[in-house]
C-alpha cells in the first residue's frame, strides 16, 4: 500500500536534498552527494551513511527506484554502479514539500515585515 504523500511531510533536509538531486536524472550514490553539494553551493553535504540510509527508505516507500544498469563492460572487473531515479510519486512528494516550504517562507517574510514595521 502506498503511503499518503501528506503523511510524509515535512521532509528531513537529507531526504529533501536527495530527491532534489535526482530531478536532473538518474545518479549513482557519489553523483547524488556531488549534486547535493552543488545545488546547495556547498552549504549542505551528505555523507555516505546518511545518503544510503535515505536511499533505502526512499526505495521502500516507492519514491525512488533503481535505474536500469549501464551496459556491462566485459573488460572491467568492476560491477556497474547502481543508479537511482525519482519515481512519479517521489516527484509528487517533492512538489508537495516545495509548496509547503513556499508557504513557510511567505509567512516568515510577512512576520519579519510586521516586526520591522513595529520597530520603526
Amino acid at each position: 500500500m502506498k503511503p499518503d504523500i501528506t503523511d510524509l511531510l515535512p521532509l528531513s533536509p537529507a531526504t529533501l536534498h536527495v530527491l532534489l538531486a535526482l530531478t536532473g536524472g538518474p545518479l549513482h550514490g557519489y553523483g547524488i552527494m556531488l549534486e547535493v553539494a552543488r545545488q546547495s553551493s556547498g552549504s549542505y553535504k551528505i555523507g555516505p551513511g546518511t545518503l544510503y540510509d535515505n536511499i533505502k527508505k526512499l526505495l521502500k516507500l516507492g519514491l525512488v527506484e533503481e535505474s536500469p544498469a549501464d551496459k556491462f563492460d566485459p573488460d572491467s572487473d568492476a560491477e556497474p554502479r547502481r543508479k537511482y531515479r525519482l519515481t512519479k510519486m517521489g516527484s509528487s512528494l517533492l512538489a508537495a514539500e516545495t509548496e509547503r516550504l513556499t508557504g513557510v517562507l511567505r509567512e516568515a517574510r510577512r512576520g519579519l515585515r510586521l516586526h520591522e514595521e513595529r520597530q520603526s
